[in-house]
């Protein structure tokens, strides 16, 4: 055996046994696969880019020299270094704690998924005693930190090197200055912000890693957070998922390979035609790299170019056992939040809950999850006609959140139609964003309306022709679906009907402004978007909504005004028992008891009032008890989107049902339009079988008034005449109708005085001749 190979075999690469903290996958940095490899920027983008690389260096450097020789920049790096956070290792030393699996429960105690690197195969941690008889070490080193060793967490040299490579190349080094302990500090806190204070605080963090950790920990966490493409985190998932081998069976020139693999995943992704190419290009260069240094002899070298590289031709990263779309939402969120608590990176917190015997207790109901996983495997009702859709590129999918309005808790959720075929797939009940169409009016137009007393149910709207494009002043905007008017009609009548024309009148009544903060009041934030414009009263937001957004949304009318931001879990307790998280929502009052019973009244107009069909009614358990309904629909106005989003007094739900899209807009054809409703209703009719009737509470503030149709307090003409109507008011508003202010238009016809007939003057006898009678 060679000098260089019994050296390897000498080198120290026992770690310690409470380093055992699996990987977690870097997705949220590794989506997506570029078309090309190049930087699609202007010249003066470029020269810019360059001139603050350039800056940014010089300031580093002459910090440097103050800090060496005190003065001002010692006092700035003394600073940054006072407001450095401190590292969160205590999951990654544990003492002798090894992998364990985690657990997710529902709510009544089930196990509903099991978290280890075995059955996740996009996150399997490996120890660096395991790849001793590999080059996977010498390889990271010799490309991204050949002096690991020697330097104490930074490395000045290297950085010196960074900045003459910049300076050479036009602003672009052809190596960082980062070592692999900063590279670790990195990938665990997940702060990778651009700016002097944050180098200077990661060169603090490094330091303080090399004096909590030895040179073969740091080296082993960074070999299994290392992002390697393809969701893939860590070298053991890379190589099982490329080459089809565990990583301890890698030879030279599959080490070369994947150590090139984290200074651009998508680049140098070995999935794609153009990225292998790449990648073997880089493979090259570091075992050019790895011979100048010493690592490995001109014979391995020579070996490895000339070693064929096989990847492995099938990538089912779904191996294990699937979880479903609830379970891997509760699991993210868990991760979000540890994250968030603890200060640390979002992959690092996932290697923390996948592998450390976490016990995570959901919010699923299992009666409740059951009914949508039976019925998003039902074609019916996704597909009335399937041959109408045999020549269409894709078939229709859906998605549906039912919340529990008493606890604001996620009951269920489906995240897409038929079998769920592999883990981390696209999730559309919390993570595709669609036009809600019309089903946004009761939160931006007539919910804040009602609040603000600008309407009452009764109020009269003019469905007509108008004009209130702004940008458009002479074209017709909005028209109704019906592209039908009117005239005069209530309040209660157009949100029935979805006029979009009286929509917009009253979105123009409420604000903008004020409409967005009411929708940004239960939970669908819009303010960033920094403008109004009126299509957002009829559904025409920048970014579209998720099913998730939308049934917390409506939960607020069945929970008496009070938005409860929607969770997932209750509580995570570790191995032992103890609580690491419980869940906290947000919780506030948005609308008032009294606005929620008339918007409640008038959406129960929506579903209708008769006994419950495919397509609408008022829900009825198994003794046949009403429960009451309500919702609304939501069509966008090319049909590419269906929605039904409703509640009763137990829970909310939407549906959202159409096309993913992916290769062109497909149209929904005519005779699936109801199948969003038909979801929504096949659903909680089923949910509800067991529940007892109930009504939704009416609040002692409100009365009923009876008014004409002009809006005014009734004559006897207006009765007469037949155009009186009973409402709801609130008690002291100013828009019930007032006795004193009859209806003008209405008002009774004054009796016509008659004309006084005057008297006959009688002529006197004045002795002067005969009387004579006057004629007539």
């Amino acid at each position: 055996m060679s000098d260089i190979s019994e050296s390897r075999q000498n080198k120290n690469k026992q770690v310690k046994p409470e380093n055992t903290a699996l990987a977690d996958t870097l997705r949220a940095n590794l989506k997506g696969k570029p078309t090309r490899s190049g930087f699609n920027r202007s010249l003066r983008h470029e020269i810019w880019a360059f001139l603050s690389d350039i800056i940014r260096i010089v300031v580093v450097v002459v910090l440097c020299v103050c800090f060496a020789f005190g003065g001002f920049g010692a006092g700035m790096l003394l600073g940054y270094a006072a407001s450095t956070k401190p590292l969160s290792i205590s999951d990654l030393t544990s003492t002798g704690s090894a992998s364990q699996t985690s657990f997710v429960y529902d709510i009544e105690g089930n196990v509903i998924a099991k978290l280890t690197g075995s059955e996740n195969v996009d996150r399997i941690y490996t120890s660096l005693s395991e790849l001793k008889d590999t080059y996977i070490d010498e390889a990271f080193i010799s490309i991204e930190d050949e002096r690991f060793y020697e330097h104490s967490g930074i490395d000045l040299k290297r950085i010196g090197s960074a900045i003459l490579s910049a300076l050479a190349n036009g602003g672009s080094a052809k190596h960082g200055g980062s070592t692999i302990t900063q590279q670790t500090v990195k990938l665990i806190s997940g702060q990778d912000e651009h700016s002097t204070s944050r180098k200077v605080q990661e060169w603090f963090s490094a330091m303080e890693l090399e004096q909590h950790l030895t040179k073969d920990e740091i080296m082993e966490l960074y070999i299994n957070l290392a992002p390697m493409g393809n969701n893939y985190v860590g070298v053991e998932a890379a190589a099982r998922n490329y080459f089809g081998k565990p990583a301890k069976e890698l030879n030279l020139a599959e080490c070369a390979l994947l150590a090139g693999l984290p200074k651009s995943p998508s680049y140098y992704n070995p999935l794609r035609e153009s990225g292998r190419r790449n990648c073997q290009r880089r493979m090259r260069i570091i075992l050019n790299k790895m011979l100048e240094l010493g690592h490995i002899t001109e014979e391995e070298f020579n070996e490895a170019l000339n070693t064929e590289i096989v990847f492995k031709t099938s990538n089912n990263t779904s191996a294990g056992k699937i979880n479903s779309y609830f379970a891997e939402y509760a699991i993210s969120r868990v991760v979000a939040d540890l994250a968030s608590a603890r200060g640390i990176s979002k992959p690092l917190a996932s290697t923390i809950v996948y592998n450390r015997g976490y016990h995570i207790y959901t919010t699923m109901e299992p009666n409740v999850q059951s009914v949508l996983d039976e019925a998003f495997l039902n074609r019916d009702l996704f597909q009335t006609d399937p041959g109408a859709l045999e020549d269409l590129p894709e078939k229709p999918t859906g998605a549906m959140v039912v919340i529990n309005s008493r606890t604001g808790a996620i009951a269920a959720l489906q995240g897409g139609y038929g079998e769920k075929i592999m883990n981390l797939s696209l999730n559309r009940a919390t993570g595709a964003r669609r036009s809600p169409g019309s089903s946004i009016k009761p939160l931006i137009d007539y919910g804040p309306a009602l609040e603000l007393d600008i309407i009452s149910p009764g109020t009269i709207y003019v469905d007509k022709q108008v004009f209130l494009n702004p940008s458009d002043p002479e074209h017709a905007w909005p028209v109704n679906y019906s592209r039908t008017y009117e005239g005069p009609i209530t309040v209660r009548r157009a949100l029935v009907s979805s006029k979009n024309t009286v929509a917009v009148m009253v979105w123009n009544d409420v604000g903008g402004d004020t409409a967005l903060w009411f929708l940004n009041q239960v939970g669908i934030t819009r303010l960033d978007d920094g403008f109004v414009y009126p299509s957002q009263a009829i559904g025409g937001l920048t970014n579209g909504v998720t099913p998730l957004e939308m049934a917390a949304a409506y939960n607020t009318f069945a929970a008496g005004g009070t938005y409860t931001s929607p969770y997932a879990y209750t509580k995570v307790l570790d191995s032992d028992g103890n609580v690491i998280m419980s869940s906290d929502p947000i919780s506030r009052r948005v609308y008032s008891v009294e606005t929620c019973f008339m918007m409640t009244d008038m959406l129960k107009g929506v579903v209708g009032y008769g006994a419950p069909s495919a397509t609408g009614g008022q829900i009825l358990n198994a003794n046949g008890e009403m429960i009451e309904t309500a919702g609304k629909t939501g069509t966008t106005s090319d049909n590419i989107d269906k929605w039904f989003c409703g509640y009763t007094p137990y829970y909310a739900a939407s549906v959202w049902y159409g096309y993913d899209n992916r290769l062109r807009q497909t149209v929904i054809p005519s005779n699936d339009f109801n199948n969003a409703i038909r979801i929504w209703m096949y659903c909680m009719q089923r949910i509800h079988q067991d529940l007892p009737g109930a009504l939704f509470d009416k609040p002692e503030t409100i009365v009923t008034a009876e008014a004409c149709s002009s809006g005014y307090y009734p004559t006897d003409v207006c009765r007469d005449l037949g155009t009186v109507r009973s409402d709801y008011y609130v008690v002291g508003s100013a828009l019930m109708p007032d006795s004193a202010v009859p209806c003008p238009i209405h008002a009774p016809s004054p009796t016509p005085t008659p004309t006084p007939i005057p008297e006959p003057v009688i002529p006197v006898d004045d002795g002067g001749g005969p009387v004579v009678p006057p004629e007539g």
